[in-house]
């Protein structure tokens, strides 16, 4: 069998031309290569950086978002808690100028502390908490001792 010769054997046997034109082949071949090499970093380069900013900016942008719609939160809360706060301040204003009003403050005394005018009885009915009609023993003792008051007047 004949031994198969390839194509390494062939380059082997032959020895290459030095001369002028096989060295600028040679060079124009080489620099050919570099060209590619070159446009090939090129082409990575550009085809990577701008991916890696895109990348990089949606990043950020993600995080803006994530960041304002905590403060929208907080601005939704901040509003809510403004207007509990003017009601309170209304209704305190409110309080103010019916404590202002003599007749209001005499109508306060009367209900919470049981305090009368001159010749006024105050007669307290049971609460609809208390079933039973049982009156506390604080009322009674007012009640007793307007009742007298009255009872002294007549």
């Amino acid at each position: 069998m004949p031994k198969r010769r390839s194509s390494n054997d062939d380059q082997q046997n032959y020895t290459k031309l030095d001369n002028d034109y096989v060295r600028n082949t040679d060079k124009a071949m080489n620099r050919k290569i570099q060209a590619r090499k070159r446009k090939m970093r090129r082409i990575v380069f550009f085809a990577i950086v701008p991916v890696v900013i895109i990348a990089f900016l949606i990043n950020i942008l993600l995080s803006q978002n994530e960041t304002l719609a905590a403060k929208e939160q907080k601005k939704v809360e901040a509003k809510e808690r403004l207007s509990e706060l003017k009601d309170e301040r209304d209704s305190l204003n409110l309080k103010i100028k019916q404590l202002e009003d003599p007749e209001y403050i005499a109508k306060l005394l009367r209900k919470d502390y049981f305090l009368s005018e001159e010749g006024e009885v105050i007669f307290i009915m049971p609460d609809e908490k208390d079933k039973k009609g049982d009156i506390p023993e604080k009322k009674d003792k007012k009640d007793s001792i307007t009742e007298k008051k009255g009872k002294k007047e007549d």
